[in-house]
């Protein structure tokens, strides 16, 4: 029974060897076929055909860096043209669009002794916080003399500064003002 097995397993690995061997010679025949075919077709093809993709880019684009080029064509238009391995991208240069201004952090301030409340707009609807007026950040404290150096600005004037909201009249007020205008 182990003769058996022994010889099982010589056959076996003399086959394995055998087909190896087969194979790297037939492997070998076609590639030294396939050289010479390439060999062929290349010296056919030769300078009949360039690199597509050198034929994109125009002959008098300045190199960048690797693989982008910039080129001004005969109109003033200046084209980049980045290359890729599946091709040539084209694109033109235009100027970096204006950034939006900034909108200030609160549009609206109220002071209310120790504290101050901010008011701003967003996509949500309207935001709101307050803060005691030794809490505040740099934004806030930049903010909060914005809004008092136009509060004084506008009581040498003679006017109010629209604050976003004005508080009700009394009625004691309202009857004032009649009074004055009999």
């Amino acid at each position: 029974m182990k003769s058996m097995k022994i010889v099982t397993l010589t056959l076996m690995a003399a086959t394995l060897l055998l087909a190896q061997d087969k194979d790297t010679k037939s492997s070998k025949d076609a590639d030294k076929k396939q050289s010479q075919d390439t060999s062929k077709s290349d010296a056919s093809k030769g300078a009949a055909s360039a690199d597509p993709v050198a034929s994109v880019i125009p002959k008098g684009a300045t190199q960048i860096e690797p693989n982008l080029y910039r080129f001004t064509d005969a109109q003033g238009k200046t084209w980049f043209y980045r290359r890729f391995p599946f091709g040539v991208s084209k694109w033109e240069d235009k100027p970096a669009e204006q950034v939006a201004k900034e909108e200030p952090l609160a549009s609206v301030i109220r002071d209310l002794g120790d504290s101050v409340e901010f008011q701003r707009r967003t996509p949500f609807g309207i935001s709101k916080w307050v803060s005691k007026k030794t809490d505040l950040n740099d934004d806030e404290k930049e903010l909060l003399a914005t809004y008092e150096a136009k509060r004084a600005a506008a009581a040498n004037s003679g006017k109010t500064v629209d604050t976003g909201k004005t508080a009700p009249e009394s009625k004691s007020d309202k009857s004032k003002d009649h009074q004055e205008k009999k």
